[in-house]
């Protein structure tokens, strides 16, 4: 068996979601958003439903962002918790 670090490595294993359980908080509110942008759409027109799409298509893209750069600190956290637990920490006095 490979290492962790090799199936990373390797793409065997990847950070993102790939599934979630049905009827659990996040499928109820992703259900929500969405039957929500539906009538938002049905209500709009023209310039509005373009105005709808653009900040749906920001949020999206500010919600990826912000999940990589919590992942990245979870993952230089974690590092650092595991430093000391092999090293110990370090005392300031």
């Amino acid at each position: 068996m490979r290492s962790i670090l090799e199936e990373f490595a390797c793409g065997k294993i990847s950070p993102d979601i790939d599934y979630f359980r049905k009827r659990s908080q996040y499928d109820r509110t992703l259900e929500t958003l969405c039957n929500t942008e539906g009538k938002l759409m049905s209500e709009l027109g023209g310039e509005l439903k373009e105005t709808l799409k653009q900040f749906i298509d920001a949020q999206s893209k500010s919600s990826a962002i912000d999940g990589i750069d919590r992942f990245i600190y979870g993952y230089r956290l974690g590092v650092l918790m595991t430093m000391e637990v092999f090293y110990g920490a370090r005392d300031s006095e």
